[in-house]
């Protein structure tokens, strides 16, 4: 291999280390962010008239309890 193809590798090659250098920053960015992502079990929601705040499941718990007194009510009108 010729002097200048050598220094046309190396080049290459510093481009190509530079590419994944940023891409790992860029990686580690992402990383970040998503860790800081609410997930369920931090998501709070205080419905009405309520003291406490409820995650996901507590507050999902509450609707069908609700949804199904409704529907038990209804059903003993009939």
């Amino acid at each position: 291999m010729s002097d200048e193809q050598w220094s046309e590798v190396v080049k290459n090659n510093e481009m190509i280390n530079d590419v994944l250098l940023k891409l790992g920053e860029r990686l580690e960015h992402l990383e970040k962010y998503v860790q800081a992502l609410p997930t369920p079990d931090k998501t709070m929601y205080r419905p009405p008239n309520h003291e406490d705040y409820l995650n996901i499941k507590e507050n999902y718990d509450l609707i069908y309890k609700r949804i199904e007194a409704l529907e038990n009510g209804m059903q003993e009108t009939e």
